[in-house]
């Protein structure tokens, strides 16, 4: 089952609640962006307090998506510290976690999460896809089209970083990053679900599905499932977004002759910042 649209949602917005996990121990709090209610898949923002411990290396029965926001984490030899990724597929083999700070973090699971103690991975497990500590700040801004096969081309202004990539599927996590006053002026339809967290700055969303749209600032979180058009884009300020899809970001551009009016809209109004 395709996970549900969720629109116009700020992670910071939601109280958190307690998240019980089955192998993890108590005291994780979770800010639910988006789940399934069939198969557990669960994107969330979680709140780890200074002390928490997973003392032993474990498995988990869903592939992991960790995006570090705030604090600093010891995953085994490594620290993840703000702005740092992990990803375990699942069946693969992860070090123990310690919270030298409270931290705060976004997760995207594929399916319920269960963590078992193990010290190794499991037959088949794909082990050559794990990412144990990426820093993303030592890496370059790199072009979007290593992350979407856009119908038109974008303008000049947009840059990505590839975090994940499954080869298979072409599932991919990376972060997007837009210079301020960027805009593209086509309405975007994915052949496959996409997901976004809001890192820093404004990305306004005109319309989506011929309706009015939004603009998300820090911490606005969306899920669509495939062919839901969404568009045109623009961003006041510049902008840095989690970008996670279920299979290669293909870009299939319709035209609304709105396009340019409500660009200059929200370029012309949304405050400086």
């Amino acid at each position: 089952m395709t996970r549900p649209q969720t629109e116009n949602l700020n992670a910071f917005d939601i109280d958190p609640s307690d998240w019980v996990v089955p192998g993890l121990a108590a005291g994780l709090l979770a800010r639910r962006l988006n789940e399934d209610p069939d198969t557990g898949a669960l994107s969330a923002v979680i709140h780890i307090p200074k002390g928490w411990t997973r003392a032993e290396s474990a498995l988990c029965a869903a592939d992991q998506d960790l995006f570090l926001m705030e604090g600093a984490l010891q995953a085994g030899d490594e620290v993840l510290q703000s702005g740092a990724f992990s990803f375990y597929p699942h069946g693969v083999v992860q070090p123990p976690w310690t919270a030298q700070e409270d931290c705060t973090a976004f997760v995207i699971f594929d399916r319920a999460p269960k963590f078992t103690v193990a010290t190794e991975s499991e037959p088949g497990a794909k082990t050559e896809q794990a990412v144990a500590a990426l820093d993303t700040w030592t890496m370059d801004w790199f072009d979007p089209l290593a992350a979407s096969k856009p119908s038109v081309a974008f303008h000049p202004g947009i840059f990505v970083k590839i975090l994940r990539t499954d080869p298979d599927t072409g599932t991919s996590t990376h972060l997007a990053g837009l210079m301020p006053g960027w805009f593209q002026e086509g309405i975007e339809v994915h052949p496959v679900r996409e997901e976004s967290i809001i890192i820093s700055g404004d990305v306004n969303i005109a319309t989506v599905n011929g309706e009015p749209g939004y603009t998300c600032s820090v911490g606005g979180y969306y899920s669509r499932p495939p062919g839901i058009p969404h568009g045109p884009l623009s961003s006041k300020n510049g902008n840095v977004g989690l970008v996670h899809t279920e299979g290669l970001l293909g870009i299939d551009y319709q035209t609304d002759e709105r396009a340019e009016g409500l660009i200059l809209d929200h370029l012309r109004s949304f405050p400086w910042k």
